[in-house]
């Protein structure tokens, strides 16, 4: 009987360090998840052939939308807060425009239109007909977002 007890008192203390335990650390991660929140920034992109054509080194389009956590328009970045890469080369592709922006412009509404384009100083550098894959990350410190977006070249 007394080892009866024993057991459920221990069994009742075991349950107890664990529920506070589970207490614990639910507070610990709150906080963090809140400020990962409060420093996310939304990031939506479209991109458009523009001028680019295959065989071209001309410029391309991207338009990106930069939100802050509730939702308004983040204004007034600059080129620097901007990075476009572009993942995965396409078959006769020799060269590609990360980070090769060529035109930017902050329309004042959490807009902002962005041409990429190739450098023609690499031999045999031109656009090909397909579609690439392009990764935007945009950063204001501490806030940071990304997206992806396809760019379609065509003749």
């Amino acid at each position: 009987m007394k080892r009866q007890i024993n057991a459920g008192r221990i069994t009742l203390l075991v349950g107890a360090i664990a529920v506070g335990l589970a207490l614990s650390t639910a507070r610990l991660t709150q906080p963090a998840k809140a400020d990962a929140e409060k420093n996310a920034l939304t990031v939506q992109a479209e991109a458009s052939q523009g001028s680019a054509e295959p065989g071209n080194t001309l410029p391309a389009n991207f338009l990106v939308i930069v939100t802050d956590e509730s939702g308004a328009p983040v204004v007034g970045l600059d080129q620097s807060n901007f990075q476009i890469i572009n993942h995965f080369r396409l078959p006769e592709q020799t060269c590609g425009f990360s980070n090769r922006i060529s035109s930017f412009h902050d329309v004042h509404t959490g807009a902002y239109q962005i041409q990429v384009d190739l450098n023609p100083a690499i031999p045999g550098c031109a656009w090909v007909q397909g579609d690439y894959l392009s990764q935007i990350a945009v950063s204001d410190s501490p806030k940071r977002g990304q997206t992806a977006a396809k760019l379609s070249v065509r003749n």
